[in-house]
């Protein structure tokens, strides 16, 4: 693989989200990704849409990886697993805590074997406290980092219907593990990086649901919640959303849908008094935009310059002008799925031009070639 990270080797112990998650975006950026799975495999594989045994979720997950498999419940396993630690770069987990140390190659082992390891450790709540040892998935994370609390609606809480938390905690382990590389080209050591997904969901949504909660006095002035203006609204053909948090936005907003009297209203004469009232004028924007076809409201609030959006179905993002020009979806061919769409890339590299993704491997389809390049004895396994 071409990419910034080509010559990174990363051993990847993950399963499910995050962890798959963060280590295909190392991939996607040149690093040799060495998915090691149990002989049973990742559960991933019959996860999304499945065509002729392929997983669309398990390929998003697990593109341009080697695959291989290892039982580390085997002396073995384990034994072959030392031997890929012993050249590699970095090694990423997400067992629960204490897992890894049981089976004998926890970081203090590891660090033995290779001191420049980079060794990453991705889990729920963290290391210690009352919940570690629970089972967690991205709806109790959502839950107990304040998520399902901002979705609230008359009353209600609610979840984000996506695995948002999975997604932060895989970006923030690609870039904690790519902070720690840096270190180590300064200093030559390795160090143990946890990420645990409550951390980092909390770090997440603290800038903008924790505006009174984060002085420890009650503040003068708690803030605004600019999420009022977060909402779907229908035209005669369709939904759109919109949100104005400059005065010459709301000014071209009102232009648009013909109400100019709100430019003269005291209540939006400036942007401070905006946001403190702006809320109040919601339910009569939503009647506005209901009169209008959403292909004619674009244009206008495009003259306008007013940030909105137009409500896609995945089928006509598939088709929109703006995703095309991107040229970020690329097909590729699976062996047993066919053709396969995919979002290649979440960054451009100016020094390096996208190669073409290769489609997530089989069940320990690379164990001969990665057995052959470490130097491991297939004799146990």
């Amino acid at each position: 693989m071409s990419g910034p990270l080509s010559d990174l080797t990363i051993v990847d112990l993950t399963s499910v989200i995050s962890g798959p998650m963060a280590t295909a975006i190392l991939a996607d950026q040149g690093a040799r990704v060495i998915k090691v799975e149990n002989p049973r495999g990742d559960s991933m594989r019959m996860g999304g849409a499945l065509n002729h045994g392929a997983s669309s979720l398990f390929n998003a997950l697990n593109r341009n990886k080697d695959a291989i498999v290892l039982d580390l419940q085997t002396q073995g396993g384990v034994a072959a697993l030392c031997k890929l630690v012993k050249e590699a770069d970095i090694l990423v987990q997400n067992y629960r805590p204490g897992v890894m140390t049981r089976l004998g190659i926890g970081y203090e082992s590891l660090k033995t074997i290779n001191p420049a390891l980079i060794y990453g450790s991705i889990n729920g709540v963290g290391a210690t406290g009352p919940y570690v040892e629970r089972r967690v998935y991205d709806p109790v994370i959502q839950a107990y980092a304040g998520f399902t609390h901002a979705q609230t609606l008359d009353g209600n809480p609610g979840l984000i219907k996506m695995m948002v938390c999975d997604k932060i905690t895989a970006l923030t382990a690609a870039q904690a593990l790519s902070a720690a590389y840096i270190e180590r080209l300064k200093t030559g050591q390795g160090q143990h990086v946890e990420i645990s997904m409550l951390e980092a969901c909390l770090y997440f949504i603290w800038p903008d649901r924790f505006f009174a909660e984060s002085f420890v006095e009650p503040p003068e002035f708690p803030g605004v919640d600019i999420t009022t203006m977060y909402r779907t609204l229908a035209t005669q053909d369709g939904y759109m959303t919109l949100i104005c948090v400059q005065l010459d936005e709301f000014q071209g907003l009102c232009r648009a849908l013909e109400r100019t009297d709100w430019l003269s209203d005291a209540r939006f004469s400036d942007l401070p008094s905006l946001y403190m009232n702006f809320s109040a004028l919601v339910d009569d924007i939503a009647q506005e935009v209901k009169k209008w076809p959403t292909s004619v409201l674009s244009q206008r609030f495009a003259v306008e310059d007013v940030p909105h959006g137009i409500h896609l179905s995945p089928a006509e993002i598939l088709e929109d002008p703006q995703v095309l020009a991107s040229n970020i979806i690329e097909v590729i061919d699976h062996p047993e799925g066919g053709a396969m769409r995919l979002v290649t890339r979440n960054a451009r590299f100016g020094n390096h031009s996208a190669p073409a993704s290769r489609p997530a491997r089989a069940l320990g389809e690379d164990n001969s070639d990665v057995f052959n390049a470490f130097d491991i004895d297939k004799s146990p396994l």
